[in-house]
């Protein structure tokens, strides 16, 4: 008879209560830290068996799914295999690196607006990419338990990808939905079109401050490519930009 798998997970909100919940339906025994999440919450969120206030402790790995800077913070307090599951992979190998952790970065491109253990659900991974940056037998398990499937990435190449399909998507939703705020536009001229934009604008800056912020270098350039287009169609027209966005969303050349 095989003993339960046993993991910590650092950071109990939308991504470690899903695992949390996943890994407990496939018999782990899951422990947390997380200071803003009572054991009463956690519990009745399926997401956990007990609370912990340290890495102490004999765990097969720990997963830390705090926001990336804190994640960063933590690593040298890890003491089992580790794997993370922030929205960038390199500044946490880096980390991991200089403190001599044994590490595994990964991202699972799965999520939501919502936030916090209450929003946290078993199926949030299923038929998910998870992004790993090397292979761990232990969190290939961990990925399969989750319901996702694991895709090997180098992590300098990941997070120059999600810079433009997952970064900036959220800066311009969120950078819209901050300049309608001050210009006082009747809510009768707000269809399903600028609902459906303005959906990742509801996210926590708590979250992607920091992500933003680690991934910079890789933003940045195509901030200011958008931001040229989008200039170039106001004052000329480009009918060629929609003719390659159209191409783009069918999958066709």
């Amino acid at each position: 008879m095989h003993s339960a798998r046993r993991t910590l997970i650092a950071g109990l909100g939308l991504i470690g209560g899903s695992i949390g919940i996943a890994l407990r339906r496939r018999g782990w025994h899951v422990t947390y830290i997380d200071p803003g999440v009572s054991l009463d919450d956690a519990v009745r969120a399926g997401a956990a068996d007990e609370r912990s206030e340290s890495f102490d402790g004999t765990f097969d790995i720990t997963v830390l799914a705090t926001p990336v800077d804190a994640a960063i913070a933590l690593i040298d307090r890890c003491r089992s295999l580790t794997t993370s599951v922030c929205s960038v992979l390199q500044p946490l190998r880096s980390a991991a690196d200089a403190h001599g952790v044994d590490f595994v970065a990964g991202h699972p491109l799965a999520g939501s607006h919502e936030r916090g253990v209450a929003a946290a659900r078993a199926d949030l991974f299923e038929g998910a990419s998870w992004f790993v940056d090397r292979e761990a037998p232990i969190v290939q398990e961990l990925i399969a338990c989750c319901g996702a499937r694991a895709e090997l990435v180098p992590a300098a190449e990941h997070d120059r990808a999600v810079a433009l399909t997952s970064h900036l998507p959220q800066i311009l939703s969120t950078a819209l939905a901050a300049y309608l705020h001050d210009q006082n536009v009747d809510p009768r001229f707000a269809g399903a079109g600028l609902r459906t934009f303005l959906r990742l604008a509801g996210s926590a800056a708590s979250v992607w401050s920091p992500i933003i912020a680690a991934n910079r270098e890789n933003i940045a350039p195509h901030a200011e490519a958008v931001a040229a287009l989008v200039r170039k169609m106001v004052e000329q027209g480009n009918d060629e930009a929609f003719a390659q966005a159209n191409a783009w969303g069918t999958g066709s050349d």
